[in-house]
């Protein structure tokens, strides 16, 4: 088996079967058991048995367990039809169910004026009615939207707001006596008296009906989607939602949809296969923890080999051997109350007040609640380790995570006595500077093996807080050398934690009873460390005039090639060596070669890639022909050529490849005149030679390639820092297009230069062309 030390892209929650297959396939090996605690879906389950592991995914959530469980599972086709048939003519006020609930939701057609069931009505969340209307006639096949009427209104008060369906509904999410009432019932808010009416019956006449009956689930799966779609949270069809939705709070313009139609498209929905056959799951989860017995002739005997189950890691572990999980893999649960807020609604509206009341820890934890969460994840990490083999691994994976969830889950594993094998983390946003201790929020993927109990022998706290911000320093310094450039806060982050806790410095904070806050003690430290060492090894470089917001750099640079230069070249070569190529394998070939703190800036990836890359199809690149090897060394030894040919022109001596500089022209009495040429967007040489003291004496000018100006424009936005550089040292840009140009006119003068400098793109014609910076 291999290790896995890249970061591998997620490409959205749909399709992470990639990430997870590379986990498996590098600490797994056929029949070993796999464990994914804090199941939200199929995913893992489904890539284990397609690769003949076995697997057991939990979750304390039933909806999850419930939504795995049933996509696993094959659909009763004939009893999930007839068990709507019965609902669709159960009585309600003495007429069908389903007549009764499109009722609530009729309108007028403006064609022929008969009633007709609406699609969906808009709203505006600060007005008492609906806007609009969207329906579709099956008298006259009209179908269109248009403005509410005043019989649309008349509509709305047939229905009581705090009916018996609005109390049979709190009652189900919590008792009378809980603290979590209230919030219940400011979650109820979510939705309008019509949907709740026709949300509520649907559930009460399902409890009814099917109480006993297997099809019970399938109802509620149905119904869940009905819950999601019908509440104030969802954003108008083919209006697009805010990027940054209030929490649990209606959007300025929502949708509510007719809820009888949900619940009838999500019924037959579930008559559509899935992507993969269904599998057999066994009743408990001890039934999968031996491999498949075989009988004498060596055949496997038929049995289970996926458990799926609501419960806690605790009474799973209890189930298990231990020294039977070969891998857990798993997306660990969020922090925060919006983000469970609405999983509790829902399974109090589902299934009743003692399953939602398993959520209520989590919802009653506000975002910043760490120390509450480094508990309960030291407890989760403990019960797993019990049961896991000596050489196992325990992954997690994260999506739009903060600092502070690395950092929990780093002290979590070391109060269990884990080893923390690596920390791989890549930015979900555009990567800049930060404020100098905060991080840009990312994706994280954290992997642990069992190791050692702590050390017998006693540290004291100044002792543990010395080596603390000692550890810090030094992992800091070797993170910004390996990246041979400025960084923002994050990336030093994941690397420091990551020596803090190999050192075992974490599972010594973990093991010190005196402290009662592990965390905040460890964040002083860290902080005093690098505050410490600013000036010393360690410098700030500040993007902002206020000075808010900065880069981490070294007082020694290292003499290597940076990394965005590294990726840049790589991206190329892999064009180059690749054709055509999808853009996923793309992705995938280049962050292999970029492991731990070198993982890329995603962005940078995409803009090299769209710089050198021509785009066969959505999903399929080529390099740009004139971008080939051949074409680059053609086109950079023309420029050379035109500017040796230029300085002997204007009557200047020219030499080549003189103190670091592809050209320079010389001439008594003027300050000389040097060029660099570019064909890539690596600015490592020019930023260098704004060091040498040679060069302020001289005009300095880059010849970049006009294929790479978008990509060195790219680059500069993203730096203030390097911008300032380039003019202090006051070089200039031209694009080797105009210089050409310029070539190829009778009458040139040195004075013309001016005219060529900067990245806009003005004609030679026009002298007032502004400058890069």
């Amino acid at each position: 088996m291999t290790s896995v030390e890249h970061f591998i892209p997620d490409f959205g929650a749909d399709t992470s079967s990639h990430v997870i297959a590379a986990y498996l396939a590098a600490y797994t090996d056929p029949d070993d058991l796999i464990v994914d605690p804090f199941c939200t879906s199929s995913a893992i389950v489904t890539e284990a048995i397609q690769t003949g592991r076995r697997v057991a995914a939990i979750s304390f959530s039933p909806l999850h367990a419930l939504r795995t469980r049933l996509a696993l599972t094959p659909v009763p086709t004939r009893d999930l039809d007839a068990a709507v048939t019965r609902l669709s003519d159960s009585p309600k006020h003495g007429v069908p169910l389903r007549e009764h609930l499109q009722h609530t939701y009729r309108t007028t057609c403006r064609q022929c004026g008969k009633d007709v069931a609406a699609d969906y009505f808009i709203w505006q969340h600060d007005q008492e009615l609906p806007r609009q209307v969207r329906y579709h006639c099956p008298s006259c096949g009209y179908a269109g939207l248009h403005d509410c009427s005043a019989g649309d209104a008349q509509v709305l008060q047939e229905i009581e707001p705090r009916g018996l369906h609005y109390w049979y509904v709190l009652d189900r999410m919590a008792r009378h006596d809980d603290e979590a009432r209230k919030f219940a019932a400011e979650l109820l808010e979510l939705y309008t008296p019509r949907n709740l009416y026709a949300l509520s019956n649907l559930v009460l006449k399902i409890e009814d009906l099917f109480a006993d009956s297997v099809v019970r689930d399938w109802l509620r799966l149905a119904l869940l989607q009905c819950l999601e779609l019908g509440s104030k949270l969802n954003a108008v069809p083919g209006e697009p939602a805010p990027a940054q939705p209030p929490p649990l709070r209606p959007l300025p313009r929502f949708v509510e949809y007719n809820i009888w139609q949900l619940f009838e498209d999500a019924t037959r929905q579930l008559h559509q296969p899935g992507p993969f056959p269904a599998i057999r799951l066994a009743a408990h989860a001890k039934d999968i923890v031996a491999p498949p017995s075989t009988d004498q002739e060596g055949t496997a005997a038929e049995s289970a080999a996926a458990f799926v189950g609501h419960m806690s890691v605790r009474e799973l572990a209890t189930e298990l051997t231990p020294g039977s999980i070969k891998l857990v893999l798993t997306w660990p649960p969020p922090l925060g109350r919006t983000r469970w807020a609405m999983s509790y609604l829902w399974t109090g509206w589902l299934c009743g007040h003692k399953e939602s009341a398993l959520l209520w820890p989590l919802v009653r934890r506000r975002r910043s609640d760490w120390p509450w969460y480094l508990r309960a994840m030291r407890a989760t990490f403990s019960a797993l380790q019990k049961t896991l083999q000596a050489d196992g691994h325990i992954v997690f994976l994260a999506r739009d995570e903060e600092l502070a969830f690395h950092e929990t889950l780093a002290l979590a594993g070391a109060g269990a006595d884990l080893r923390l094998e690596n920390t791989l983390y890549h930015p979900s946003e555009p990567e800049t500077a930060t404020r100098p201790y905060s991080g840009l929020s990312g994706d994280y993927r954290l992997t642990w093996t069992p190791g050692a109990p702590v050390p017998p022998w006693p540290m004291s706290t100044t002792e543990v807080a010395a080596k603390l911000r000692e550890v810090t320093v030094a992992a800091a310094e070797e993170a910004l050398r390996q990246r041979g450039e400025p960084a923002p806060f994050v990336r030093l982050h994941c690397h420091l934690w990551q020596a803090l806790a190999q050192q075992g410095l974490l599972q010594r904070v973990m093991s010190m009873q005196e402290l009662s806050l592990h965390l905040g003690f460890v964040r002083e430290q860290v902080r005093a460390a690098l505050e410490e060492g600013v000036d010393r090894t360690l410098v700030q470089l500040l993007e902002d005039e206020e000075g808010r917001t900065c880069w981490w750099w070294l007082t020694e640079p290292p003499d290597i090639s940076s990394l965005s230069d590294r990726v840049e070249r790589t991206v190329y070569e892999t064009l180059q060596a690749a054709t055509p190529l999808a853009t996923t394998e793309f992705i995938a070939t280049v962050y292999r070669q970029f492991p731990g703190v070198l993982t890329p800036d995603p962005d940078w990836v995409m803009a090299c890639l769209k710089s050198y890359g021509r785009q066969l199809s959505p999903e399929s690149w080529v390099v740009k022909e004139g971008d080939r090897e051949e074409r680059h060394a053609i086109a950079r030894a023309t420029t050379v050529r035109q500017l040796t040919d230029l300085g002997q022109r204007l009557g200047h001596k020219v030499t080549a490849s003189a103190q670091g500089f592809d050209v320079q022209w010389v001439q008594a009495g003027l300050a000389p005149v040097v060029f660099i040429v570019l064909d890539s967007a690596s600015l490592s040489r020019v930023m260098s030679l704004s060091r040498t003291a040679e060069s302020g004496r001289m005009r300095k000018l880059v010849v970049i390639s006009e294929a790479r100006e978008d990509l060195i424009r790219f680059r500069l936005e993203r730096s203030a820092w390097m911008r300032r550089q380039l003019t202090a040292a006051e070089w200039q840009f031209i694009r080797d297009a105009d210089l050409t140009n310029w070539a190829s006119q009778d009458n040139i003068t040195l004075a013309d230069l001016d005219s060529l400098v900067g990245l806009d793109r003005l004609s030679l014609q026009d002298r007032t062309q502004l400058p890069l910076i």
